[in-house]
């Protein structure tokens, strides 16, 4: 069926590929026959260890069938199949991995309903950037047939409860009888969980925004309507805060009393601060404030995605506390902590807990005052394609062709460039001490656009002047 092919031959010329988490591409493209050929390279490759592997889904319109088709070739290979159903992925992560079996998570996270992707995990945690090159290059072999001796186990309820427990017993001085929180449940696959949680820790919890349509809520992007809407629902339900998540509960979106969303770096420094961190790994595009934030700490900067925020927690010493941060809000616990163990993938419940914890003692917005005046924001210009995002980001990859777009971007005042980082995308610092930050989405037809200033409303200016003077610039818009 599949001689002398790999993964990567059966992609070549579609848009199925690794993105900065797991493979992804639109729907039409993740034909059978694809999806079985990265299974049976996941398994054959990396899980020759066990006999068991782990299947989860978010609520995407084709997730089941993707599923159904991972399970169909998983038990092809002679695996055990535990299906842990519509769940989080950090949910299902934390299950396999106490388990000790590797996990596949059919999730497209917060792209759009019409594409959707594969996570993998061993029983160590995710798979790192090497792995994603031996199961692109694994050569693909024969036809199978349905082995008699392997089952379907219905391991849904098991890993949900096993999740709740994991927060229940970390988290027992947690109180918040009193508090009204939102919960912006859309499309989410851990809305009614996340809902459960909240009210075991005596939340009074608002449903909000529930719908059955797939929502494409971004953490790292959020729209002028979702702000708009967590204004109104604050004001109209006085909340003390609302949470959300995004399509797989991976990354959280939070928003304070005023019903104004934090950014997840924000997010991210708190919870260093919180589980005392002293080895902590962010991405470039993460708020300067942090090194401001924790001094004493060791903080690396990678490249964007989880797999890069992974490979520099694993150098933390065995006696520091490693925790990871991501610009959209997940967080990763590289060593055990505060009644934590260890959970090196990212999470959702966690951040939301630990920004919760702060509302006993103080309004949250008082809580995001207290931190260093840098702010951080975002854009995107979409339906760019690959090709032509990584033509922009090669152009502005030399300080020389910064120039035209910074006389765009800034008409009355002249500024220059201090210093340039290509490490993932463009990135300057400025004389006036703003930052820009260009990149190509790793999983969309995207152009990111990232901006940092010491001046919040100015940071939302400053971001919405270059997506126009790029878009100007380079489409002619």
């Amino acid at each position: 069926m599949y001689r002398d092919k790999t993964p990567l031959s059966l992609c070549r010329n579609s848009q199925v590929k690794f993105g900065t988490s797991g493979v992804r591409g639109p729907v039409s493209e993740l034909t059978q026959e694809r999806c079985g050929a990265f299974i049976e390279a996941f398994l054959k490759e990396l899980c020759q260890t066990s006999n068991i592997v782990c299947i989860g889904q978010d609520l995407r319109p084709s997730s089941p069938m993707i599923k159904q088709w991972i399970s169909e070739c998983a038990r092809q290979f002679g695996y055990t199949v535990w299906d842990c159903g519509s769940l989080a992925t950090p949910s299902l992560a934390h299950y396999s991995m106490a388990h000790q079996v590797p996990a596949i998570m059919v999730t497209g996270s917060h792209i759009p309903f019409d594409r959707n992707g594969i996570k993998f995990y061993l029983p160590g945690g995710e798979i790192s950037k090497q792995d994603e090159s031996r199961i692109l290059n694994a050569q693909l072999n024969t036809c199978f047939r349905v082995s008699s001796d392997t089952t379907i186990e219905d391991h849904h309820d098991l890993a949900l409860a096993f999740y709740r427990k994991r927060y229940q017993h970390a988290f027992t001085a947690l109180d918040l009888s009193g508090k009204r929180v939102g919960v912006y449940q859309h499309s989410s696959v851990i809305r009614d969980q996340l809902t459960m949680i909240l009210k075991a820790f005596g939340a009074k919890v608002i449903p909000l925004g529930r719908t059955n349509a797939f929502v494409a809520l971004d953490t790292e992007a959020v729209s002028k309507e979702d702000q708009i809407q967590a204004n109104q629902w604050s004001r109209e339900y006085n909340l003390d805060a609302i949470v959300s998540t995004d399509g797989d509960g991976d990354r959280p979106l939070i928003a304070d009393e005023k019903g104004q969303w934090l950014r997840g770096d924000q997010v991210g420094m708190i919870c260093c601060q919180y589980l005392k961190a002293n080895h902590i790994v962010t991405p470039i595009n993460s708020n300067t404030g942090l090194e401001a934030l924790l001094p004493k700490a060791t903080v690396i900067r990678t490249k964007i995605g989880s797999p890069y925020v992974l490979a520099a927690m694993e150098t933390a010493k065995p006696s520091e506390i490693s925790v990871g941060y991501e610009a959209n809000g997940g967080v990763l616990l590289g060593s055990h902590a505060e009644g934590l163990t260890a959970l090196p993938t990212r999470d959702a419940v966690l951040p939301i807990l630990i920004i919760l914890a702060h509302i006993s003692h103080q309004p949250l917005s008082s809580v995001i005052s207290a931190l260093s005046k840098r702010h951080t924001s975002s854009e995107r210009l979409q339906d760019i394609t690959v090709s032509e995002s990584q033509s922009i980001v090669e152009y502005l990859s030399d300080t020389q062709h910064w120039p035209p777009l910074l006389s765009k971007i800034y008409t009355d005042e002249t500024v220059s460039i201090s210093a340039l980082d290509t490490q993932d995308g463009a990135r300057v610092w400025l004389s006036n001490n703003d930052i820009l930050h260009i990149r190509a989405s790793g999983n969309a037809n995207e152009l990111r656009i990232y901006v940092e200033s010491s001046d919040s409303i100015y940071s939302e200016i400053l971001c919405a002047h270059t997506k126009q003077a790029i878009s100007s610039l380079f489409f002619d818009i």
